[in-house]
């Protein structure tokens, strides 16, 4: 199929993305940006929460059931809205006004660049995407891939999306799993997609170009402002990081991890927003914290991670605000009692995202990932924006400079963005460089101690110290243009080279030409800082997502055989096969149950007993009744490339490689992958 082909799926998935969200938001009086920025985080946090709830209740999980819940939500939120108009509430609707609200003229200009803002960055990541994924079939050749897909079409196939629940997607390996997005690529696969891999694409390039440009841009407006033009050279610049979006979906594959990451902004953002940090009073914002209720479950049932991520980015923010309360009560502008709740507020803080800083890891033992270099080469690419020895990215390593010169001058205003930058910094260089030990794993063990989710992170707190320092350089520069462009009038002046020029810059000083003249500059110079290092990151994607006759995962040959199990397979019976060769993603591309639907996770008595000993079926008298009982009559053969060979043996399927097992009969062979079905069990 070709990209228009799938072009209903890319519908479906807009629609699922963001109609719950959306109606939920108007409903609640939110107008304007804010319905685009927030829409898609309301959606999973509804979509999410109903996949918990449904599964209490025995309710199943599909789009009718979660179009009916956001109907009861809807008119819940219509009712809170009334009854807080009968008791006599000054505003019944949530807002979230733009800071700088009447700075920057609302001209047919100036909204025609906010437009750009998001337009260019999404048009430059949905290209790049498309083109590393090849085509709209493609999927990752990845290890986490075989989970990832499998749980899409788990969650499609039992209509249960609990988070509680799903664990590795068996009755044995239940347990807590974050699936707030496969539950939303899952409802475009039941809504009409057309393929698993189709809806799962489109999903990926939605979170990439759309909601991760909005949410960028709604955190630069937190801490930045409003300029037009800083939210044009921003929006441009939240495509052109090689770490993310890019790495997530080229390394892992880490899709959850992608997903979360793209909405963690916008519940930053709201969290700066209501702490009332930068607006220099001691008041919190209660429409912020209310949209907060409604986004932060959705981004921590994606990925759980994300909300860690939030707690400790956030955490200058809260401190500022609690040194002001401190401020306010020496100076006697705040009541012992007000003063107690703020403390009070502040412990709770601390304490509740250090316990979750403790319990919300893995073990140590799983924690692997080692160090690569050292401090010297890690502060340079944090600098640089070139995590995991990329590229220098120079035009954001010039703004991030400029950034940190604008800060260092107005450190009072400006000093806990440093704080986010600085948390960043610090743990990649604790991850990328520092020894393995208990402290490295203490500070970094969230993420697995994995240097990658760290480079990811970057970004997020990179993005405003660049568009800090480009406001300011575009707050210089317009002035300075102006005064030099005035010498073109001031009489017969000696003539040099840059007389032309400065003729142009005379010509332009109207407020419509002279934005539209910097927006192309910006525009110009964003796009120039496309090339090097997203040239080699885009290049990995292609690789990662091209599937060859020698793939470490899956082979052309075994992906054919696959695609034609749901014609030989009866629905209602088993595969065994090594998941470690790929042969259990035969779930995802046929819809036919595999008994190990992941590489890892618990496995049943029974299902170890088949994937050590199903090919012995003909004379071990222990294999024959679990194949009855299971329906298990049937076998992937994708011989003994492995994309793990490691852990458990998995020696059920090794004697069909020689055609050494007797009792078996050879149903489908496509090159060197095949089929068989047991005939020793009757």
């Amino acid at each position: 199929m070709s990209w228009w082909e799938t072009l209903p799926t890319l519908g479906i998935a807009v629609l699922v993305f963001f109609v719950p969200g959306l109606a939920l938001l108007w409903t609640a009086g939110v107008r304007g940006a804010g319905l685009a920025v927030l829409a898609v985080p309301v959606t999973t946090t509804v979509v999410a929460s109903a996949g918990i709830i449904f599964g209490f209740v025995r309710i199943p999980f599909n789009p009718l059931t979660v179009v009916a819940l956001t109907i009861v939500l809807v008119a819940l939120v219509t009712a809170v809205r009334a009854l807080l108009r009968r008791r006599g509430a000054a505003h019944s609707r949530l807002e979230l006004p733009d800071p700088d609200r009447g700075v920057y003229p609302r001209t047919p200009v100036n909204k025609a660049i906010v437009l750009l803002a998001v337009l260019v960055p999404a048009v430059i990541i949905g290209a790049r995407y498309m083109a590393g994924f090849g085509t709209p079939e493609s999927f990752s050749e990845t290890f986490d891939n075989v989970y990832h897909l499998n749980a899409v079409r788990y969650i499609a196939d039992t209509q249960s999306a609990n988070t509680l629940t799903l664990g590795n997607l068996t009755e044995t390996s239940k347990g807590l799993y974050p699936a707030g997005m496969h539950a939303l690529l899952a409802l475009v696969l039941m809504s009409g997609g057309q393929a698993i891999t189709v809806a799962v694409n489109w999903g990926s390039i939605l979170y990439a170009a759309v909601v991760w440009p909005l949410a960028s841009l709604f955190l630069v407006t937190r801490i930045v402002g409003s300029r037009p033009l800083t939210l044009l050279g921003a929006g441009v610049l939240s495509a052109g990081f090689s770490s993310f979006p890019y790495l997530m979906v080229a390394f892992g594959i880490l899709y959850p991890n992608h997903a979360a990451l793209t909405m963690l902004p916008v519940v930053l953002a709201l969290t700066i927003e209501a702490s009332g940090i930068r607006s220099g009073q001691l008041k919190l914002n209660g429409h912020a914290i209310v949209l907060l209720v409604a986004t932060v479950p959705g981004v921590a049932l994606t990925h759980p991670s994300a909300f860690v991520a939030l707690l400790v980015f956030a955490s200058p923010a809260i401190i500022g605000v609690y040194v002001r309360a401190v401020a306010r009560r020496y100076r006697g502008e705040l009541s012992s009692r007000a003063f107690l709740l703020w403390t009070l507020a502040a412990v709770v803080y601390a304490v509740g995202t250090l316990g979750v800083w403790i319990v919300a890891r893995p073990p140590q033992s799983a924690a692997s990932w080692a160090p690569f270099q050292t401090n010297a080469q890690a502060l340079g690419e944090i600098l640089g924006s070139a995590p995991m020895g990329t590229t220098v990215a120079w035009i954001i390593f010039l703004l991030t400079i400029a950034g940190l010169y604008v800060i260092a001058r107005r450190f009072r205003k400006h000093w806990w963005s440093l704080g986010m930058f600085g948390i960043a910094a610090v743990l990649y260089l604790i991850v990328s460089a520092w020894p393995i030990g208990t402290f490295r794993y203490f500070m970094t063990g969230v993420w697995y101690s994995d240097s990658n989710r760290f480079a990811a992170m970057l970004p997020l707190v990179t993005l405003p110290v660049a568009a800090l320092g480009l406001d300011w350089i575009i707050g210089r520069l317009g002035p300075l243009l102006s005064h030099w462009a005035a010498a073109a009038h001031d009489g017969p002046a000696r003539r040099s080279p840059l007389q032309p020029l400065r003729g142009l810059a005379a010509r332009l000083q109207g407020p419509t030409a002279s934005s539209a003249a910097a927006a192309v500059v910006v525009l110009v110079v964003g796009i120039a800082g496309q090339g090097g290092t997203l040239a080699n990151v885009q290049q990995r994607l292609s690789t990662t997502f091209e599937t060859r006759t020698d793939s470490s995962l899956v082979t052309v040959d075994e992906l054919t055989l696959m695609k034609q199990l749901a014609g030989i397979v009866p629905e209602s019976d088993m595969i065994v096969g090594n998941p470690r060769t790929g042969a259990s993603m035969a779930y995802a591309f046929s819809g036919r149950h595999v008994i190990a639907p992941h590489i890892l996770g618990a496995r049943s008595d029974s299902e170890r007993l088949l994937m050590e000993h199903w090919s012995e079926a003909a004379y071990n008298p222990t294999v024959c009744p679990v194949i009855k009982e299971k329906r298990a009559y049937w076998a992937l053969d994708f011989a003994d490339q492995e994309m793990t060979p490691r852990g458990e043996p998995l020696e059920g399927t090794r004697d069909l490689a020689d055609d050494s097992a007797p009792g078996v009969e050879l149903v489908k062979e496509v090159g060197k992958a095949r089929l068989f079905r047991v005939t020793a069990c009757g």
